[in-house]
């Protein structure tokens, strides 16, 4: 068994990322996969034995959500600063504990995380689903220095959670 690494950065952590088009479709029947790297958001294609079926991640996410707890303070279009907590966390998005957020609602983020000495900046996020408790929000706008310091965190979450890379069978 062979581990697929991302052509971009090296790294094993990997996951299929759903088909976007004919293309992908008319490839999967080849065996070539799409999957979309969990640390430099990298998309690529490569070949996966025993693809001909549904390689599909059991979820429409491309990315792995992260069990954590990062403090994080939000700005919203009303300029209401709050600090509360994210709860899980991928290189694409997070949850947010707070209440009283539509969806559809752009907001910024500063999140500090414990073993980081300087936050991480989104510039725009959208809450994309409201739960009782929470809202899931979409990172859209991250400048490349707080996107490299988000990759190393979830690099950590990923290594200290034990998730295996992925492999190609």
């Amino acid at each position: 068994m062979k581990t697929l690494h991302c052509p971009n950065c090296g790294t094993p952590f990997v996951r299929v990322a759903p088909q976007t088009g004919m293309m992908e479709r008319v490839l999967q029947q080849l065996n070539v996969v799409p999957f979309r790297c969990q640390l430099c958001m990298n998309k690529f294609r490569a070949f996966h034995r025993g693809a001909g079926g549904r390689p599909q991640a059991p979820d429409r996410r491309q990315y792995k959500r992260l069990p954590t707890s990062i403090q994080a303070q939000f700005l919203a279009d009303n300029r209401i600063r709050s600090t509360n907590r994210i709860t899980d966390i991928s290189m694409d998005g997070c949850t947010l504990q707070t209440t009283g957020l539509p969806r559809g609602t752009f907001l910024g983020l500063v999140l500090k995380p414990d073993q980081e000495d300087e936050s991480i900046r989104i510039e725009t996020a959208m809450v994309c689903s409201v739960h009782p408790t929470s809202v899931g929000l979409r990172f859209l706008e991250i400048p490349l220095p707080d996107q490299r310091r988000l990759s190393q965190v979830v690099l950590g979450l990923l290594v200290s959670q034990g998730s295996q890379p992925a492999s190609n069978v």
